[in-house]
């Protein structure tokens, strides 16, 4: 059996046991539901569509849990065509798992926040493919400094004042 079909099949496992181990009140707090297969593939394969054929992939996840879009992602794409695979993961339950889970391959997966993380500086450090299932967190899961952080960042990116009821 070829390597991404075989560690697509622990991911699987790994996500099923992870899941496992929180009552899904502690994932809602998160918004912590896994993209299914199937569908992460298929968003996979309509990017690939999109892009041109010589383009060098720089893929960013920010929620990453256990990668199905990252697994699709070396499904749909030639390993030569992808220049980086950056992945953020705010739980540390998921991240290490899935750090060690995908040991070895060519992704740069970190334990953090992303709303809190810094946009590359140049460029050519930039993302051309952002996929991801965001985490829905109800705004009663979210604390006032956090709520502020994000309006403050929503803000200063669209010039949109949003509600701080908005989920």
């Amino acid at each position: 059996m070829a390597l991404r079909p075989v560690l697509e099949a622990k991911r699987l496992t790994l996500q099923s046991q992870l899941d496992s181990t929180k009552t899904l009140a502690e994932r809602n707090k998160l918004g912590q539901f896994p993209t299914p297969t199937l569908l992460a593939t298929e968003m996979l394969e309509y990017a690939r569509a999109l892009l041109p054929p010589t383009a060098r992939i720089r893929f960013l996840d920010p929620a990453f849990g256990t990668g199905s879009f990252y697994s699709a992602l070396l499904k749909c794409f030639a390993a030569r065509r992808i220049a980086a695979a950056v992945g953020y993961e705010i739980d540390p339950h998921y991240a290490q798992a899935t750090i060690d889970l995908w040991r070895g391959q060519a992704l740069d997966l970190r334990l953090m926040d992303f709303t809190h993380a810094t946009a590359p500086a140049s460029n050519a450090d930039k993302f051309n493919l952002l996929i991801c299932n965001p985490p829905y967190v109800r705004h009663h899961h979210l604390t006032q400094v956090a709520k502020a952080h994000l309006l403050q960042a929503v803000q200063r990116a669209t010039g949109l004042k949003l509600n701080g009821l908005t989920g």
